[in-house]
């Protein structure tokens, strides 16, 4: 499995050799080996060197390695597989298997009962099988509670491709509607739509979008998203949030602007803190201010109500349960 970076062995590496299974069983006894699923091993010192979603992604490919047909991952697993934004790795693997089938949650597997119309599979570059990814973000647009839930339906209504996206699809809300209409119950179709209705493609990163559903929650004015700021020499930035009518520019700062390769360009992480420094400077020289937040303020409501207050942003009565509400389907 090419989205894993250890080798899985198995007794069927070497399928006429009789001692092989019990040399596998040695060598885990030894402490050389450690087993990750019945009849799959990999190296135990590599293994404790990897990533919480890299020992995940493990036991998946144990899992397609080991499974006489290929499995269709969904739910939270098949959002890990595409790739989109989630509060947790998931406890356990979650597979889509027909009803009626007879196949029972075991072993730290749940199997989800659907009819295969509901669950169009598809097949990622590394050999994985998972539901297509609509259904996959509607799915979990019905688990996470409403912030997550919008992070995901954010990203999948943007522009941008998902990591395991060769070239972008691009998907609407009508799309995603299409996809609702099917769901089972009536509750369960009123809440996607809640989440369909505030989601917006223009967020960029799950920060982005947890602070968005804060704002309106704790009452504060709606933001332009995405707001293109213009000064004497062109553009000077495109800001995560605008509000006109307070002149305030707010700024979402996630670590990964410092950090990750595909954000920085090339560029030491201090040059992109000057970088990010001229560009504010460049920002207030328009008679704009700048409010700046980080995640604990954008997964903390109230350190983020304390931020924009402190910016001159004002409040108002609006309770929490309207957020997001549409009219009666």
């Amino acid at each position: 499995m090419g989205d894993f970076p250890l080798p899985i062995r198995t007794s069927a590496d070497k399928p006429y050799d009789e001692a092989w299974p019990r040399e596998l069983s040695r060598r885990a006894r030894s402490g050389e080996l450690l087993r990750i699923r019945h009849g799959c091993y990999v190296d135990a010192q590599d293994w404790r060197l990897l990533e919480d979603e890299e020992r995940y992604r493990g036991m998946l490919a144990a899992m397609v390695r080991t499974a006489r047909r290929t499995p269709l991952f969904g739910a939270e697993t098949a959002g890990v597989l595409w790739g989109f934004p989630r509060p947790d790795l998931p406890s356990d693997v979650q597979m889509i298997v027909p009803v009626g089938s007879g196949r029972r949650s075991s072993n730290g597997v749940r199997r989800i009962t659907r009819d295969p119309y509901l669950s169009t599979p598809v097949a990622l570059d590394h050999g994985m099988q998972v539901t297509d990814k609509v259904q996959t973000a509607v799915d979990l647009a019905l688990i996470y509670d409403f912030p997550w839930a919008v992070a995901v339906m954010d990203r999948l209504l943007n522009t941008k491709p998902l990591p395991v996206e060769n070239r972008r699809r691009p998907v609407g809300k009508a799309e995603v509607e299409e996809c609702v209409a099917l769901l089972p119950s009536g509750a369960k179709r009123r809440k996607a739509r809640r989440v369909l209705q505030f989601s917006d493609g223009r967020a960029m990163y799950p920060g982005e979008s947890l602070s968005r559903v804060h704002i309106a929650e704790l009452g504060f004015p709606e933001p332009d998203l995405q707001y293109s700021v213009m000064d004497e020499m062109g553009l000077a930035a495109v800001v995560d949030f605008w509000w006109k009518d307070y002149a305030l520019v707010g700024e979402f700062d996630g670590r990964g602007k410092y950090q990750k390769p595909e954000y920085m360009n090339g560029r030491t992480a201090s040059q992109v803190v000057i970088d990010e420094k001229n560009r504010e400077n460049r920002v207030r020289a328009t008679g704009k201010n700048v409010v700046r937040w980080e995640w604990r303020e954008a997964t903390g409501p109230q350190l983020l109500a304390r931020e924009l207050t402190r910016a001159g942003l004002p409040r108002s009565s609006r309770r929490p349960s309207e957020v997001g509400r549409g009219g009666r389907e």
